[in-house]
């Protein structure tokens, strides 16, 4: 679109004349995890990695056993992270399909500054870690999985050079 001028001969800002205005998708807010126990993985989330509980409250008045659960990963409280049982999820499958998710999911990429800490540190907690960190293209890898067998890496970024 080429600048308007308005009716008192000031140029008008893009946003006063365009006809449509495109709203893109500005961040991710939530991931879902499946898990077979909401308060077993909220125990292994928050003692093995530092996660924080974010939320946990009924899904409704009717059925307080069913629960929102959600974790924020250490220093990122504008990221949830959905523990998500194989009771509820979309309306498309039933739970024994669900349940099939456990374990099969792509997992995190995590950031850190010292990957070879992390390593000694998760596996004094027990954390499977699936070999020594490696030194990669993208900068120092850890692969571990977390109790449902779901893989997950820390990477720790290449030192930039001057």
């Amino acid at each position: 679109f080429a600048p308007r001028t308005s009716l008192a001969g000031e140029r008008e800002p893009a946003h006063h004349y365009c006809r449509t205005s495109v709203r893109m998708i500005s961040k991710i807010t939530h991931v879902n995890v499946p898990v077979e126990n909401q308060k077993e993985a909220t125990e292994w989330f928050t003692e093995k990695l530092g996660f924080k509980v974010a939320t946990d409250v009924a899904m409704s008045e009717n059925d307080p056993k069913t629960r929102w659960v959600t974790l924020n990963p250490p220093n990122q409280t504008d990221l949830e992270v959905v523990l998500q049982p194989p009771e509820w999820g979309p309306d498309d499958t039933d739970p024994e399909v669900r349940k099939t998710r456990i374990g099969n999911w792509g997992g995190f990429v995590f950031h850190s500054d010292d990957v070879e800490d992390d390593f000694k540190t998760l596996k004094a907690k027990g954390v499977e870690v699936m070999g020594e960190p490696k030194d990669l293209p993208w900068g120092k890898s850890l692969v571990f999985k977390d109790l449902y067998g779901h893989v997950h890496n820390i990477v720790q970024p290449p030192a930039k050079k001057d």
